[in-house]
């Protein structure tokens, strides 16, 4: 997979537009149909896409969390099928282009000769409607536009606004058969309380790589974690404020992802780790004691390596 970021016509191109957050069954699918397109017209099949969520300029207060990191993305683009991503800044003058404008840019700096939509894809800052609208401006310039198929495969219809719904009310399991695998949380272990220590329950506490990264309802989950030896292993991750050990009325807490790790005994300070969401298991909830917290903490666990086995 190559990554362009300017102009570049080496290649002759199919490509697909869109932002592809959490790269969903829903994209895996139009990006498979895309190879089919690419494989018959002898062009290379690529992606169009955005380094921000287009909504973070044109109404900043309603930019959704992101599912997954830059990074992430355009490694599962590739993945996925496209062997160009290209990457455009979603900027001021990117975002009054008409959708003449548009596609003439696309065909003209990087050698797009079709374009595939997706199902109610829309594109250019003049509102089109219609495939047909969007085939005769095409036509005009020189690109072939060709519209998907509508994905009805397992957990259609779907999208990325439904996935934040399905894990901001804490189901993840309804998520994982939107996305086609379980959501991802890539972050930093850093330094904490080491609160959990005490009580028999060390945690690896998290900071998520991805500044906007979505996090999921608070309260406990069934997750399973990568470790930096590349080992997958069971774990009790607890979203929340701590209400058992700080102090409720400070209404400048930080929200904490906290992860207890099956098994398991090393140093990761410092080092990125991975979260793999299962199942949402109860919420957060404030004991009277942390004995009480720790014996709840035990039942949690019991629950939760039943889950995972």
């Amino acid at each position: 997979m190559r990554l362009i970021t300017k102009s570049d016509t080496s290649a002759r191109r199919i490509a697909a537009v869109g932002m592809y957050d959490g790269v969903h069954a829903g994209h895996r699918f139009l990006l498979d149909y895309l190879r089919i397109e690419a494989k018959g017209r002898g062009l290379t099949p690529s992606v169009v896409t955005f380094s921000r969520h287009p909504l973070s300029l044109v109404r900043p207060l309603e930019a959704p969390s992101l599912l997954m990191s830059l990074e992430d993305r355009v490694g599962l683009l590739g993945e996925s099928g496209a062997d160009d991503v290209i990457l455009l800044s979603f900027n001021e003058s990117l975002r009054r282009m008409s959708a003449r404008e548009f596609l003439s840019m696309l065909h003209r700096r990087f050698g797009i000769d079709a374009l595939v939509l997706g199902f109610n894809n829309r594109f250019g800052h003049d509102g089109v409607e219609g495939l047909d609208h969007y085939r005769a401006i095409g036509q005009s310039i020189g690109v072939d536009v060709i519209q998907a198929p509508e994905y009805r495969g397992e957990g259609s219809p779907v999208s990325s606004s439904a996935i934040r719904r399905h894990l901001m009310a804490g189901r993840p399991a309804e998520a994982a058969r939107m996305l086609g695998t379980p959501y991802t949380l890539r972050g930093k272990v850093v330094d904490g309380q080491h609160l959990g220590r005490t009580i028999g329950y060390p945690t690896a506490n998290i900071q998520p790589v991805e500044p906007a990264a979505l996090i999921p309802k608070t309260g406990v989950y069934a997750a399973r974690v990568v470790t930096p030896d590349g080992v997958r292993r069971g774990a009790m991750v607890n979203i929340g404020y701590r209400p058992t050990v700080t102090d409720t009325s400070d209404s400048s807490r930080a929200i904490s992802i906290e992860a207890h790790i099956f098994d398991f005994e090393g140093y990761i300070y410092d080092e990125e780790i991975t979260l793999e969401f299962v199942d949402y298991l109860r919420p957060e909830r404030r004991f009277e004691s942390t004995g009480k917290l720790k014996s709840q903490l035990a039942d949690d666990e019991k629950k939760i390596r039943r889950l995972l086995s």
